[in-house]
């Protein structure tokens, strides 16, 4: 007895300094243990924490991927993973935290000893990882639209931000993400969630002048480099492609879904500026746009 509490109180400081978010979770989904020693996930104390159940902390479809996740775990007693989206706009607990942007996650789930079940959770946010992977892909176009991706803008925008420079001239960018696309798939089925990105993509190709340059970024959205355009055209810009969407649909079951963007504008200051930079502020107006409640317009200048 004398060595099991030895080895409880050893595992549990191991838990304790894990840098990864740490769970551990009953049958039912409850959570029996919980340590973020270094996390960015807003989760509020381990205390409060305690006793509470998925359905507690997230919406439906992501509480039904976590418990299957347990179920799966303890029924074939092995190591489950999987990537999720974690969006403050979709889950009302990480918001009233004060969280602010969306980040991928890897969940990995681990039969626990005891004389309960449960399962060992860890959370790792993988954010950047996956945006270093898209990144470092050979390949510059996306399988689903046939749009270039991020690797192939990135150099695009720079060069363009160079030639703006040079000759006095000036430029914008504009991110465009679909709103809650990833509760469209939960609810209605990937093949709708990609229909609506298959249009919405043939669509912002039919708009965009000769001169822009149009790349799909990330899981839910586009990028549109828009040469020679100031902050007052470009989300004039902004404003044609939200009218635009206004009109679009995907069908599912015989009915028509529809969906809405929300964007962020972001234009070139001055010599100092880079493409990283600029990118940056079109995607801080872009979150800013979603946690107004989405189907809106920001800018970051």
């Amino acid at each position: 007895m004398k060595n099991a509490n030895v080895l409880q109180a050893r595992i549990d400081a191991l838990l304790n300094v894990l840098p990864e978010d740490v769970l551990i979770l009953s049958q039912q989904g409850s959570i029996i243990f919980s340590t973020h020693s270094d996390s960015a996930i807003p989760w509020g104390s381990s205390e409060e924490l305690i006793g509470k159940t998925m359905g507690d902390l997230f919406p439906e479809p992501l509480e039904l991927a976590l418990q299957g996740m347990v179920d799966q775990c303890l029924s074939l007693n092995r190591l489950v993973v999987k990537e999720l989206l974690f969006d403050p706009q979709e889950i009302p607990y990480f918001k009233t935290q004060g969280m602010e942007k969306s980040c991928w996650v890897e969940v990995r789930m681990a039969p626990s000893a005891g004389s309960e079940p449960s399962v060992v959770c860890r959370i790792d946010d993988v954010s950047e990882r996956k945006m270093s992977q898209q990144d470092r892909s050979p390949t510059q176009r996306d399988l689903l639209t046939g749009m270039y991706n991020r690797r192939a803008l990135m150099p695009v925008l720079s060069q363009s931000i160079a030639q703006a420079l040079r000759y006095d001239w000036i430029c914008s960018l504009m991110l465009i993400n679909v709103d809650s696309l990833r509760l469209i798939n939960d609810e209605k089925g990937w093949d709708v969630g990609d229909q609506i990105l298959k249009r919405l993509a043939e669509s912002l190709n039919s708009l965009k002048r000769t001169a822009d340059f149009l790349a799909r970024v990330g899981d839910d959205g586009f990028a549109i480099l828009l040469p020679e355009t100031n902050a007052e055209q470009g989300i004039l810009a902004a404003e044609r492609v939200r009218n635009m969407v206004a009109d679009l649909s995907a069908p599912h079951s015989g009915t028509e879904v529809r969906f809405t963007v929300s964007i962020g504008v972001a234009t070139l200051i001055g010599e100092d500026d880079s493409a990283e930079s600029m990118y940056s502020r079109a995607e801080g107006g872009l979150q800013q746009s979603k946690q107004q409640g989405g189907n809106r317009i920001s800018g970051s200048e």
